[in-house]
């Protein structure tokens, strides 16, 4: 005990010289036990409360923001009802039927002991999603719009919200291939029709209403809802810093990611068109990701070696990545999401898009008797993206790029095995020139959302990646990119490992994780737990110090 309360107070700073300790005054002993034992368990609660937030992973759901759900699929402040999970508080039973049976998709089992009928269910519009599609997240403001204006003469219609990432098996068995998805219910009826309907005429139409009775009528409030946030709202969303380290720990979560939730989107095995596109999308990144992604090349190993246990289900999935791996402790994506996680899926997919196109050029330069065709290598992305990436829109979009050949892909993408690397590199430069199309489509997009003037050609460059300040090197003096330099900035970027700042908006297709430091962003949470640490720290050397001059002056005396 004296030797423990002798190398503690040897942590603290004093003033005056002591000699050595023989004794500990009683009352500075009581005071130095319960100042630590404080600091101690600020900390621990802090450390816990860090622990529990990172297993959370983020949010589920677009339409409700209490992660804790009470099994309520209401919610009171808007107009949209979120079917939430419920807790296991009333059996297993009643959890599987409140989860995977709602009321308002599926038809009650009717029984001779029941004593009073089920309730006719009114007519309803049910959205099906996923927090991290950024189309569902452009649509989730009309959507709660439509709901509103159409309940102002039609208070009885209901709209509902499923999230796809938190009822997985649910939207399996509705079938659910792409986001957003909305069916559409009669009342009393449980068959549907499907389609995205943006205006209340349509909606109303569907659900068998006089669409003049309570159509569209525009803004109904006679003002701009986003009036008061257009000062608050960026025009072009600023670079954000990380390292390469970064960027392989985002696109590996994002593949793991895929695996559990995008593989499989209805039960049973994968079709062989599916098969052999997933079979291709391995082979592809075993040979193209840096070997510092060693978690993603073991799972990619046993997703390979075990192809035909991988493809027959969900759960045989499951099973065989928790065999080769520990599960993943959290979903928390950091080098592109702005502090909105729910994006960080598309984010680091890009990420892995890209670290693969330049793994592509890395390989070839290491294997110049068998390289990888960079036409083979895009066609095995395209079909990736067709058959895994659910978000509707965003999957169109890329696909309609590649058929059509846009950037010129057809003639600088070529199906035969090459051995000049000018060859090689013209496979990430074209994804390259494809993201950055992409992100000049979403600034429109998000200014056009937030009623706001179209981007300037000034703020269109600034979207593209690197911008001018940087990669200097990049732009030529008549704005044109030099695309050595270009390449050269990628290869740090994914490969190489120069810290930069960059710009990566992956709104859209449209460190256990690796083996090495990542540098991550200080989040809010850390931030406040710092700040507690600081705050106890300093109060326990105020107390030192003070009982040290207590010391000093019984001494004196």
């Amino acid at each position: 005990r004296r030797l423990l309360f002798t190398s503690l107070r040897a942590l603290m700073p004093r003033r005056t010289k002591t000699p050595a300790l023989k004794r500990l005054p009683p009352c500075h002993n009581y005071y130095f036990i319960v100042g630590w034992f404080f600091f101690l368990v600020v900390l621990i609660v802090a450390l816990i409360y860090l622990a529990i937030d990172a297993v959370m992973g983020g949010p589920l759901y677009l339409y409700h923001t209490d992660n804790n759900n009470d099994g309520d699929s209401s919610n009171n402040n808007s107009p949209i009802i979120e079917h939430l999970v419920p807790l296991k508080k009333n059996g297993a039973k009643n959890y599987n039927d409140a989860a995977l049976y709602p009321d308002f998709l599926y038809e009650p089992i009717s029984s001779p002991d029941l004593v009073t009928p089920h309730a006719v269910q009114p007519a309803r519009v049910v959205e099906f999603y996923a927090p991290w599609c950024p189309h569902c997240k452009h649509f989730a403001p009309q959507y709660k719009k439509l709901a509103a204006e159409i309940q102002t003469n039609h208070p009885e219609i209901k709209f509902y919200a499923v999230s796809c990432v938190a009822h997985h098996d649910l939207c399996k068995a509705q079938k659910v291939s792409s986001y957003p998805t909305m069916k559409y219910f009669r009342k009393g009826s449980y068959n549907f029709t499907i389609g995205l309907k943006k205006n209340a005429n349509s909606i109303l139409k569907e659900l068998g209403y006089d669409a003049d009775n309570g159509g569209d009528k525009g803004s109904s409030s006679g003002s701009n809802p986003h009036n008061k946030q257009d000062k608050e709202i960026a025009r072009v969303i600023p670079f954000q810093r990380h390292d390469v380290h970064d960027a392989w720990s985002d696109a590996a979560l994002s593949f793991e990611f895929a695996l559990k939730n995008n593989i499989y989107m209805e039960n049973g095995p994968l079709s062989a068109a599916k098969s052999d596109a997933l079979r291709e999308w391995l082979a592809l990144l075993s040979k193209s990701l840096p070997a510092q992604m060693k978690r993603t090349h073991i799972l990619v190993d046993a997703l390979l070696n075990y192809f035909d246990e991988a493809t027959r289900g969900q759960t045989y999935m499951n099973q065989l990545v928790r065999r080769h791996v520990k599960e993943m402790p959290s979903w928390s994506w950091q080098t592109c999401t702005y502090g909105e996680n729910d994006m960080g899926y598309t984010c680091g997919l890009w990420q892995l898009f890209h670290v693969m196109s330049v793994g592509v050029v890395e390989y070839n330069r290491h294997n110049i008797d068998a390289p990888i065709a960079t036409g083979h290598a895009s066609e095995t992305l395209r079909n990736y993206i067709d058959h895994f990436f659910q978000c509707d829109v965003c999957r169109m979009n890329f696909l309609s790029q590649y058929d059509s050949c846009a950037f010129d892909g057809c003639h600088r993408l070529s199906e035969r095995p090459s051995l000049s690397e000018q060859e090689w590199r013209e496979f990430p430069l074209w994804l390259w020139e494809t993201h950055n199309d992409v992100n000049v489509r979403l600034l429109g997009e998000r200014l056009e959302q937030n009623k706001l003037d179209k981007p300037n050609q000034w703020e269109s460059q600034q979207a593209r990646w690197p911008n001018l300040f940087t990669c200097p090197n990049c732009w030529r003096e008549d704005h044109s990119w030099d695309e050595s330099d270009v390449f050269d900035h990628l290869h740090s970027l994914y490969w190489s490992g120069d810290p930069s700042y960059i710009k990566i908006q992956s709104n859209d297709i449209g460190s256990a994780v690796v083996g090495g430091a990542s540098s991550r962003g200080i989040g809010l949470r850390w931030k406040i737990s710092g700040i507690i640490f600081v705050v106890v720290a300093v109060l326990m050397w105020l107390s030192s110090s003070k009982n040290g001059r207590r010391d000093s002056g019984k001494r004196k005396k």
